[in-house]
């Protein structure tokens, strides 16, 4: 495992084997981060995320957790941690809202703002993000 300069991993964080976090990333808590991921600098992992296996994240990466952050009714406070799972490749500026579901093998373009789950396989752009075709099609990815 490397972890970056300026780095932050909050309480019960959990980091799989061969993960490199680069500089100036937040990991807050209880986080579960798989094996063999890639994290470039300036990404911001919420609490309560979940992460596969073999997961790339471009610079400037953010998921948040809270939907209604000042609401007074705690129903609303409550913190959703988004899931990404194994194999996702994510562009850089990206930003996940609470609860989102990335599935396998999902590439996401830069400067998307994801808003709903991601199927497996797809390729998301725009904001908010749509899906634009399979990376099973890309002959980078054959």
């Amino acid at each position: 495992m490397f972890i970056g300069e300026f780095t932050q991993i909050r309480e019960r964080s959990k980091i799989g084997d061969g993960t490199r976090i680069g500089s100036h990333n937040q990991i807050q808590g209880d986080c579960t981060i798989g094996r063999e991921c890639r994290f470039h600098s300036n990404v911001h992992i919420s609490k309560d995320t979940m992460v596969g296996n073999r997961v790339f994240i471009a610079p400037g990466f953010v998921c948040a957790n809270v939907r209604f952050p000042r609401s007074t009714r705690p129903e609303f406070q409550k913190a959703e941690g988004c899931t990404i799972e194994d194999d996702v490749k994510i562009g850089t500026n990206v930003t996940l809202v609470p609860g989102v579901r990335v599935g396998t093998n999902a590439l996401i373009g830069a400067g998307a703002v994801v808003t709903k789950d991601v199927p497996p396989f797809a390729i998301v752009v725009g904001n908010p993000a749509k899906v634009v075709g399979d990376v099973r099609r890309l002959d980078a990815y054959k």
